[in-house]
């Protein structure tokens, strides 16, 4: 089932052309098996696991069915595969519980659902929607992007908004003036990869060259949207202004070719892995040390809160 024996291409010229390929899009009708094997669901495959899998499936007895279920129906309703009648609804709860099966530690994560979603809008079957979901999920992505502190999705808006600041500091300044959180926007972006703001046809150009070259690409893609609306967002006057504007400007970025030129090619020495890693570990353990720090806070008011004031003055005592 083999496609092109990405796997064998190495770092070299080879790969360096098969990575330009991709950069250029996809052919549809090679996208869902090349998505196969370039994310390497291909090779974690076990023959029979998902049927197994989905004879477990219980919702009153999975914790995370509520969540699930609420999602189900939010996922692309206007899309006649998850409309009224359509299969997708179906096929996309088997998938999820599936997936909070195959990773209890993970669960079910809100964005899932919208993943999942647009590997089944690619022509891929269920089975190949549950493993590439899986590959994102266990190789593309931090293995805690998903968990419940969501320590790398925080450390992932820092290392944007340093980015911003570095590339684009009179936007970065605007939105100091204006009182904008650009996490508020932004974090969906990463957390969705982009399956909440860019039209599909965008949308899958990116996932081509997600699956190839890897998170890098969330955060070139993610500066080069605002890079392509900076101007417009400098003409928004207040902070109420930029909101709106950056809530609907995705929605309009039909022009993937010039998306992914500038993402790429324009904005190609400013983002680099190593330097983009550095970054991530940096503001990982930032926020890790905060998260702690946190804890150690509740505990204390807590403990204020439940011990008898004998207790309480010897514990202040000592």
């Amino acid at each position: 089932m083999c496609l092109i024996g990405i796997a064998t291409i190495g770092k070299g010229s080879d790969w360096e052309e098969f990575r330009d390929l991709a950069r250029g899009g996809i052919p549809v009708m090679y996208r869902n098996k090349i998505w196969q094997e370039a994310s390497g669901a291909l090779d974690m495959r076990l023959p029979g696991y998902y049927k197994d899998l989905l004879t477990l499936l219980n919702p009153e007895t999975c914790q995370c069915w509520g969540d699930i279920d609420m999602d189900l129906h939010r996922t692309f309703p206007t899309n006649v595969l998850f409309g009224p009648g359509g299969q997708g609804i179906e096929k996309l709860k088997n998938i999820l519980l599936a997936y909070s099966l195959h990773n209890p530690s993970v669960g079910y994560c809100q964005g899932m659902n919208l993943l999942a979603g647009t590997l089944l809008l690619t022509n891929n079957t269920e089975e190949e929607a549950f493993w590439i979901l899986t590959a994102m999920l266990g190789v593309h992505l931090p293995e805690d992007y998903f968990t419940q502190q969501l320590l790398s999705p925080q450390a992932d808006q820092r290392v944007l908004r340093e980015l911003v600041q570095e590339i684009m500091p009179r936007l970065s300044l605007h939105f100091q003036e204006m009182h904008v959180d650009l996490t508020a926007i932004t974090f969906s972006w990463f957390l969705t990869l982009f399956t909440d703001c860019l039209p599909v046809e965008t949308l899958l150009r990116v996932w081509d060259v997600f699956f190839v070259e890897g998170m890098i690409v969330v955060f070139r893609i993610a500066v080069a949207i605002l890079w392509m609306n900076e101007k417009e967002i400098l003409k928004c006057r207040n902070g109420a202004a930029v909101y709106c504007f950056m809530k609907q400007m995705t929605m309009s970025m039909h022009q993937a070719d010039k998306l992914i030129k500038v993402a790429f090619g324009t904005l190609k020495s400013y983002i680099q892995p190593e330097k983009i890693e550095a970054k991530r570990q940096k503001h990982k353990r930032s926020v890790r040390q905060e998260l702690i720090q946190e804890q150690q806070l509740m505990n204390i008011k807590a403990f204020a809160c439940t011990s008898p004031p004998a207790d309480k003055k010897k514990a202040l005592r000592n």
